[in-house]
């Protein structure tokens, strides 16, 4: 369950604003059985500064029989860290998502933000990580200068 966000227009305004990313992206790979994929780290304004406080994480998990990932523009508030941007891909048959409050189910994939959810139109057996990270660097209004980027397992021998 999500903590709500406590300052939500300091939040509408971190992700509207333009933001960067020169270093490279790697995810390491982590877990007893090698089935983490993780990267996270500061997100800079147009200055070049880090923005206090907020930072992006990239997380994918290998399950019996494919992958879940999760694309996340975090904002930390005391103690409280809280997405305030989650892109969140999953198989198209799998529920992903239940609010009982508002009696929403999600089947595949979605996207959070800030306080609200919805369904992405992507199919999740075409669709590449490629894709998915061009998603998220659009909503999240972020830039990445990578000279590298390296997707979950790339590389890995099976």
């Amino acid at each position: 369950m999500r903590s709500p966000i406590i300052d939500i227009e300091n939040a509408k305004t971190l992700l509207s604003m333009e933001k960067f990313f020169i270093d490279d992206v790697i995810m390491q790979t982590t877990g007893a059985q090698h089935q983490y994929s993780k990267f996270a780290a500061p997100v800079y304004d147009s200055n070049g500064d880090n923005i206090a406080g907020l930072s992006f994480r990239f997380e994918s998990n290998r399950t019996q029989g494919y992958m879940k990932h999760a694309l996340g523009l975090l904002l930390r508030e005391g103690s409280i860290t809280n997405p305030i941007l989650d892109v969140c891909i999953y198989p198209n048959a799998a529920r992903s998502h239940v609010d009982r409050s508002s009696r929403i189910k999600i089947f595949g994939s979605h996207i959070h933000i800030l306080e609200g959810v919805k369904k992405l139109d992507i199919d999740y057996n075409t669709t590449t990580w490629a894709d998915y990270f061009l998603i998220f660097a659009k909503e999240a209004n972020l830039e990445f200068r990578s000279a590298k980027i390296i997707g979950p397992f790339e590389g890995e021998l099976l």
